[in-house]
């Protein structure tokens, strides 16, 4: 329900155009009056000056382009003097006690009856709290809603009021908390130009050093990244040194760089790089994925069966990974692991090559046929006690955890070392 459907307007009789002492009643101006609680229709009888006041306030706070909202203003100021200071008092105190929505009416009162840098500011403020908030309640939606409200309030505030070093300042604190530091870096160097000296400037100039550093340390990645996708190992080795040399708790880097030098065939090497990540504070499928095949390359098959588990239990849906090792059970006969894991792939991609491949090599070698797919299905308990996993005699592992990763760019070639064994097996 909007605000504004509490509201009915009204005509003053002329009688009434010097009843308030030192402002002028135009009877020819719609008069907003708000209805009481409950009231659908408005009583003649009940309409007070407290009550058109009100109303003049709705109308200001969320139709701030009506063109009687300088009358409006006029009026309030003329029956309330104190009325800017007092709402600012009571907004203050509605925000603390998280009245959100009384808040921002509240506000935006203020701000459209004296737009001023300050009332910009304590809008955009609100919104960011509210932001918080939200976020306190696992409401990303609503979080990420009120973020984009405080983002438009400072960015249509720095239209109406020009390079105002506070207003600056406000985006680009907010920007680089956001993350978009191209778009903080921008403001915070308009800021700088206009900032007074003194302590807040001092700040804001180590958060533009601190945004700066990370952007030109995010080129080094992409560069890095680029050269890795242009099949230059050597200079994508060379440009993320750099980076970790800078940068180095920043698991990011020595990812790139284990990749790097696993696709230069320095196995150790890589295998010692992407261990860093763990210490930097990341795991995931894709550095266990890398690490497999280093350890595979050294000859550690059982380690690079264990790093493909610890994988695929971060990412329970990668095709790439579970044909990986599904390669490596079959590769080593052990029939119950490899026929687990194909299964898995059939599920995931039934018409995959490799997946028809590798069916057909374990048919080769066993003897047995692989049937029609086997679907999943959970069962819930007549007694409405537990559920059942009906599988039929498949022996997949359900690891469905929803987690999706992606991977790091090489297509396909994650499984050149597990496809060039499988080729030597043959060849042997």
């Amino acid at each position: 329900m909007s605000k504004l459907d509490s509201i009915r307007f009204i005509s003053l009789p002329q009688s009434m155009e010097d009843k308030i002492t030192g402002f002028r009643i135009d009877s020819s101006i719609p008069i907003p009056v708000q209805l009481a609680d409950g009231q659908k229709h408005l009583d003649p009888d009940k309409v007070t000056l407290e009550s058109i006041v009100a109303g003049m306030l709705v109308v200001i706070a969320y139709r701030d382009n009506d063109k009687n909202i300088p009358y409006y203003r006029d009026f309030v100021l003329a029956a309330q003097p104190n009325a800017i200071e007092e709402l600012n008092t009571a907004a203050i105190a509605k925000e603390k006690q998280k009245d959100y929505p009384f808040a921002e009416q509240l506000f935006l009162t203020v701000y459209h009856m004296t737009p001023q840098v300050a009332s910009c500011i304590n809008l955009a403020s609100l919104y960011s709290s509210w932001a918080v908030y939200e976020a306190g309640q696992k409401d990303e939606k609503a979080e990420d809603f009120y973020l984009t409200k405080c983002l438009n309030t400072l960015r249509e505030g720095l239209e109406r009021f020009g390079e105002s070093e506070d207003i600056l300042c406000e985006l680009g604190a907010l920007q680089t908390y956001l993350g978009n530091l191209e778009d903080a870096q921008a403001y915070l160097q308009r800021y700088m130009k206009v900032a007074s000296e003194g302590e807040k400037k001092q700040k804001m100039k180590a958060m533009l050093k601190d945004v700066t550093k990370r952007l030109d340390s995010d080129l080094e990645i992409r560069q890095a990244y680029d050269f890795m996708m242009l099949d230059e190992e050597e200079k994508a080795l060379s440009t993320i040194e750099k980076f970790i040399a800078k940068n180095p708790k920043v698991w990011h880097g020595h990812f790139i760089k284990g990749w790097a030098l696993r696709r230069l065939k320095r196995y150790q090497e890589a295998e010692e790089a992407l261990l860093k990540c763990f210490s930097c504070g990341e795991s995931n499928a894709d550095i266990y994925n890398e690490l497999s095949i280093c350890a595979l390359e050294n000859g550690r098959r059982e380690l690079a069966k264990n790093y493909l588990n610890a994988a695929v239990d971060l990412d329970s849906d990668n095709l790439t990974l579970a044909s990986n090792l599904a390669f490596l059970h079959l590769m080593d006969d052990e029939f119950d692991e490899a026929r687990e894991w194909i299964e898995k792939c059939r599920r995931l991609a039934p018409e995959d090559s490799q997946v028809k491949s590798m069916m057909e090599e374990y048919t080769a070698k066993t003897g047995e046929s692989f049937g029609d797919i086997v679907s999943e299905e959970y069962v819930s308990d007549p007694e409405g006690k537990e559920e059942h996993h009906h599988e039929d005699d498949c022996h997949c592992h359900d690891h469905d955890s929803g987690h999706s990763h992606q991977h790091h760019g090489d297509e396909g070639e994650d499984m050149d070392g597990f496809e060039a064994e499988l080729e030597a097996m043959k060849e042997d």
